[in-house]
């Protein structure tokens, strides 16, 4: 639904710009069209002096033609009477034109299309048409319109219809022409005026909109993608929320069976009578309320919403001291053969931190590298003392992480997929833990780590709070 809704949305406003575009490709054409027959008028004014001289010879010559004809077959007319008529009808005719052409006093054009007889005194070659372009040039900046525009002569098979609409012509080329202006029957030649590529133009008038469009497809695309990502979120949350709760619920009722197996072997099976198998019991039932006190510590201390973070307590403190402290608390129950080997730049390297979520941090991490590491297993240990910082890396030769997981591990509840089982137990807040600690230090944690190659973690903690 989001899809169809998307490209729905898309199409609309497709279509809608194709619309504006062709409606002001056809406003162009229109306003040169326009232009063109200003500038037909403002050559024939320029030039109206030699055209009416010319007319009026064409006119004298072509009475007197029609005066002897009329004589010839009407002996009996005055010659002079007749000649004197004719040239009235002239006078007025022309008074009708000039009349008829005034021009707009604010747009300065044309009040109507100029006569035939007008384009019949104009001599279109080569010259003419230059001077035409050139004040058609001028006439379009006036108007602002950035459009190439040539005036030519055409040669047409048969007239064009017109109509009252404005169509759209284009050459061979591709490029928009104005309706032909018959000039000259004979030879079938036509005016037009030739618009040389206006795209860039039209599309910067059409500049608001395009942006309009665009930044609405994006915003709408975002809140798409947002929306997508959110429910993504949302359902991996939702199995990372299951997965911690039977992973807590396995790990709690694991501690509290054992402990009230042995309790129960005491109490039925005489195991008070044989203190070697008492102390064996005790031992276990301790090893197991110590397993769940940790268990339960680490989900204490860890703000599960991530908003108000843990409560840090800054004091100064040797990290080298502290770093040999938490292996000492590591060995104490290791289970498999594990190997230290720990350089610093300097024996005593000071740093304002917390130092029990310190402590946390390193031991989670060396925990880790002995929990996903065969039965050997090296860690090596870095402390490098910078003049502003320290950096702490911590890298074992275990399972190692695939790369594709190395952003995940640090959100809460994530465990790397293995089926069903999990072969190490754990909540997935270990590191989510350690994530929230460095961040709210104002540090940073890397990983790098690949597959059957091991994983080393590099913390860089600033030595101020301040």
């Amino acid at each position: 639904m989001i899809v169809l809704t998307l490209v729905g949305i898309v199409m609309v406003l497709s279509i809608w710009l194709i619309g504006s575009y062709q409606s002001r490709q056809e406003l162009v054409v229109s306003d040169i069209e326009r232009s063109l027959f200003n500038v037909i008028q403002s050559y024939y004014d320029d030039h109206e002096e030699s055209f009416r001289e010319m007319r009026m010879r064409n006119n004298k010559q072509n009475g007197d033609r029609f005066i002897n004809q009329v004589i010839k077959l009407y002996p009996e007319l005055n010659k002079e009477k007749l000649s004197a008529m004719l040239d009235s009808l002239g006078r007025e005719r022309r008074k009708t034109f000039e009349r008829k052409r005034i021009r707009s006093t604010e747009k300065e054009e044309p009040s109507q299309i100029f006569p035939s007889f007008m384009l019949q005194n104009i001599e279109f070659n080569d010259t003419t048409l230059r001077q035409m372009n050139v004040l058609m040039d001028e006439l379009l900046k006036t108007k602002n319109i950035d459009v190439p525009v040539n005036i030519e002569l055409e040669k047409l098979d048969s007239l064009p219809r017109h109509s009252a609409y404005i169509h759209i012509r284009t050459d061979e080329s591709g490029n928009l022409t104005t309706r032909p202006i018959l000039i000259n029957s004979h030879n079938n030649e036509f005016l037009v005026a030739r618009i040389d590529d206006p795209k860039a133009y039209i599309l910067v008038k059409m500049g608001w909109q395009l942006v309009l469009s665009l930044v609405l497809v994006l915003a709408l695309l975002g809140s798409f993608i947002y929306l997508l990502w959110t429910i993504n979120r949302q359902n991996k949350l939702a199995l990372m929320h299951k997965t911690f709760v039977n992973n807590m619920t396995h790990e709690l009722k694991t501690p509290v069976a054992t402990v009230m197996a042995a309790i129960e072997a005491v109490q039925r099976y005489g195991a008070k009578e044989d203190s070697v198998r008492m102390e064996k019991y005790l031992d276990l039932s301790r090893k197991e309320l110590d397993h769940l006190s940790q268990m339960i510590e680490r989900v204490l201390h860890f703000d599960m919403n991530g908003a108000n973070g843990v409560k840090l307590e800054f004091t100064n403190f040797d990290v080298v001291k502290l770093m040999n402290t938490c292996i000492e608390t590591v060995k104490i129950s290791l289970q498999k053969d594990v190997r230290f080997k720990v350089t610093s730049t300097s024996p005593l390297i000071s740093i304002e931190a917390d130092e029990a979520h310190i402590k946390n941090v390193i031991t989670n991490l060396i925990d880790n590298a002995v929990k996903y590491s065969t039965e050997h297993v090296d860690i090596v240990i870095s402390i490098v003392d910078h003049p502003k910082n320290i950096e702490i890396s911590i890298k074992d030769n275990g399972l190692g992480i695939a790369p594709v997981y190395h952003k995940d591990i640090f959100d809460r509840f994530f465990r790397i997929p293995t089926g069903n089982l999990y072969s190490v137990k754990g909540f997935g807040l270990g590191l989510a833990y350690v994530k929230q600690v460095i961040d709210q230090h104002h540090g940073f944690i890397e990983i790098e780590s690949a597959l059957e190659k091991g994983t080393t973690f590099i913390i860089t903690l600033p030595k101020s709070s301040v």
